[in-house]
């Protein structure tokens, strides 16, 4: 072992052999964020001759589809092995954006053939349960309370460094008028080097199976604990405006198409930059001091001074406007950045080793939950009020995470010097 890997091996306290499963595992699902957030960018694009509160309703088929199987994948994952969900998570995500080709090669009366999209954003909502499950079960198998949020903070950096790879180099393809076949195609082939590199490179985490217990008793054990039924209203207002704003880019920062691409860069830059370097310090914080709520309640208070930022901003200047408040996105993008390695290593620190996989399938549900209401509700609330909709939503959704904040505890805290952990008590009842 090379000094570099001695030093991340104990610099993120790792036996030697999990940093290399972690690099590849990171790495695959870097490639496979990226590629198929290009095809739902595109997806975005070709809905763009729906009204609003359509475009949210087909937009949610994709997080309904995961919500209503990713319990079933979470407790496979429990009982048969993490990786033969994850290689069926890169298998079906390829299918479907390479299928999603013909469902706009045909124009209809609206630009798309809408029971296409609505099976491929279907088939997308299967790959993310399987994923979402698979992915943070085979993390959480090499965390314990040393590392746990630094490593939830690089899935979290490599899911948006995708995100913002994938969907950001979609919609500028496309506003430079990059046909969307073209797109899709270069989306479906990364797809399918993700699935490859996981086939051959990750390998399956230690773990303890649960074959006697059904998906129903695993789902049972999970919901009765205390600890998970009180993040529910957390998460789910938190994700829900990620899916409005997901949903509603191109209205909320594309000014209509004519904002020049040197203020787009300099807004996403704002925003992308500070955002991903927070991840990763605000984990080790949350690591040493370990504290999960001051965290997470920081980075509530600063997506709510985000929301305010782009609610004023939405109009035909609103994009030139954000550009020149670039060093107040900075900060409150970095401050914003606190929340998800906090969040996801509280989770981890309540999860009962046995049931990890069942449990993030649980989070997937949250998730998932959270991107249906944001897209239907943003979209009837944004025909309903134009811009001011993102305000009223925005404000509202983060007043009830942050109200949800101060009623969960501390588990972390208490185990301070604890070298490793299998996990929390849970807190049943």
């Amino acid at each position: 072992m090379g000094p570099l890997n001695r030093f991340l091996t104990k610099t993120f306290h790792l036996r030697p052999h999990d940093l290399a499963n972690l690099s590849f595992l990171y790495f695959a699902t870097f490639v496979m964020r990226a590629a198929a957030f290009a095809g739902v960018a595109v997806m975005q694009h070709a809905m763009g001759s729906l009204d609003s509160f359509w475009k949210g309703v087909l937009f949610a088929v994709y997080p309904l589809a995961e919500i209503t199987t990713v319990g079933y994948f979470g407790a496979l994952c429990d009982r048969l092995g993490r990786k033969r969900i994850l290689v069926l998570a890169h298998f079906v995500t390829a299918v479907a954006v390479v299928l999603f080709i013909p469902s706009i090669s045909d124009p209809t009366p609206v630009g798309i053939r809408p029971y296409l999209v609505a099976l491929f954003f279907a088939m997308f909502g299967i790959g993310a349960a399987a994923k979402v499950a698979s992915t943070l079960a085979m993390v959480n198998d090499h965390a314990n309370v040393e590392n746990r949020a630094q490593l939830m903070a690089f899935f979290d950096l490599v899911t948006f460094g995708g995100l913002v790879a994938g969907f950001g180099s979609g919609f500028l393809a496309l506003k430079a008028s990059v046909p969307e076949a073209l797109v899709l195609g270069a989306a479906g082939i990364g797809v399918a080097i993700s699935t490859v590199l996981v086939l051959a490179l990750v390998r399956e985490t230690d773990f303890t199976p649960e074959p006697q217990r059904g998906t129903l008793e695993l789902l049972r054990t999970v919901l009765r604990n205390r600890d998970i039924r009180r993040l529910l209203p957390v998460y789910v207002p938190v994700v829900a405006l990620y899916g409005y704003v997901l949903t509603f880019t191109d209205h909320l920062i594309g000014s209509g198409g004519t904002a020049p691409l040197s203020q787009l860069l300099i807004v996403v830059g704002s925003l992308g930059v500070p955002l991903g370097l927070s991840l990763a310090v605000s984990g080790r914080w949350s690591d040493r001091t370990r504290r999960r709520r001051p965290f997470m309640g920081l980075g509530l208070a600063c997506f709510g001074g985000l929301a305010i930022l782009l609610a004023m901003a939405t109009g035909p200047e609103g994009t030139a406007q954000l550009a020149s408040q670039w060093p107040l996105i900075a900060v409150l993008a970095a401050g914003a950045g606190t929340f998800p390695p906090a969040a996801l290593a509280y989770l981890g620190d309540i999860v009962e080793r046995a049931v990890s996989g069942t449990t993030f399938g649980i989070y997937s549900i949250i998730f998932g939950t959270g991107l249906i209401i944001g897209p239907i509700l943003g979209g009837a609330l944004t025909d309903a009020m134009g811009s001011l909709a993102f305000a009223v939503i925005a404000l509202t959704f983060i007043g009830i995470s942050a109200t949800g904040v101060l009623f969960i505890r501390e588990p972390a805290a208490g185990r301070a010097t604890a070298p490793s952990d299998a996990s929390a008590p849970p807190e049943n009842g």
